[in-house]
């Protein structure tokens, strides 16, 4: 479901303006729901298994899926959270590693200090990545 902007700027009203500068310091779940945020604004449908006690471990925080449009095909990306310092499980790392030679995947970990960019990239105002 895309989030209006008058949504989002609700959004950023309860969350205060999150820093993206290389210093900013976000727990994982902060970061997910930011990142949530910006991709329901750019019109991506978004996915996030709240409980993952029951889910395959390792599998990523994010799935997100956007519908060719103005700004190019389609694309379907996974997305792994992590704090500034945090590493990922070896469980994590062969998740993304699979998921990254799938044709037409995404897969890649995603830190604070990235949200700039994570956000031009998810708006199509950037060039397409990797």
């Amino acid at each position: 479901m895309r989030m209006s902007e008058l949504e989002y700027a609700a959004y950023q009203r309860r969350q205060g303006q999150l820093p993206t500068s290389a210093d900013a310091v976000l727990a994982e779940a902060g970061l997910l729901e930011h990142l949530r945020a910006l991709a329901r604004r750019a019109g991506w449908l978004c996915f996030h298994t709240h409980d993952s006690r029951r889910s395959e471990p390792g599998f990523p925080d994010l799935v997100l899926c956007r519908p060719p449009n103005a700004h190019g095909p389609g694309r379907l990306l996974f997305l792994e959270c992590k704090s500034s310092t945090g590493k990922l499980t070896a469980e994590q790392a062969t998740w993304l590693s699979v998921l990254a030679q799938v044709p037409g995947i995404q897969a890649r970990v995603v830190r604070p200090q990235d949200v700039g960019a994570i956000e031009a990239w998810l708006q199509g105002t950037d060039e397409e990545r990797r």
